[in-house]
């Protein structure tokens, strides 16, 4: 398989990252649309902001649209299942797993979960939960 060379209009991520006395301590993605490409390097355009930056192709993957099922749903938990819940609080992630064992529909409220973890019961907002069997 020959290396990938980019073409005006591909869509890509664009990787970066944070280096310190110990190495890389982080890594950034930025996706954007290739605008121009040099020999080496593209011009791109990020799809957050719009600024248009130079970057290596070395450094550059390609997003193939062609594989995605637009039509694809999100599969709606129901008692019994097994759910993990992920929420961001005050830029921490909590993440709870159980059996979702009640869904709470108050009107004028969030509708809630109740998940069985081992033997507690862990109220969770039912937005945040994710199919896992």
């Amino acid at each position: 398989m020959g290396e990938w060379r980019p073409k005006k209009g591909d869509l890509v991520i664009v990787i970066g990252s944070t280096k310190s006395k110990s190495g890389v301590t982080e890594r950034h993605r930025t996706l954007a649309s290739v605008l121009s490409v040099g020999r080496e390097d593209v011009f791109v355009k990020s799809e957050d902001r719009g600024k248009i930056f130079k970057a290596p192709i070395a450094r550059c993957i390609k997003v193939n649209e062609q594989d995605v099922s637009l039509d694809s749903k999100i599969l709606i938990p129901r008692i019994g299942d097994l759910v993990i819940s992920i929420v961001d609080r005050f830029s921490k992630v909590e993440s709870k797993m159980g059996v979702l064992m009640e869904i709470v529909d108050v009107p004028g409220q969030i509708t809630m979960a109740r998940l069985l973890k081992g033997e507690t019961i862990e109220n969770v907002p039912f937005e945040s939960l994710m199919v896992v069997e």
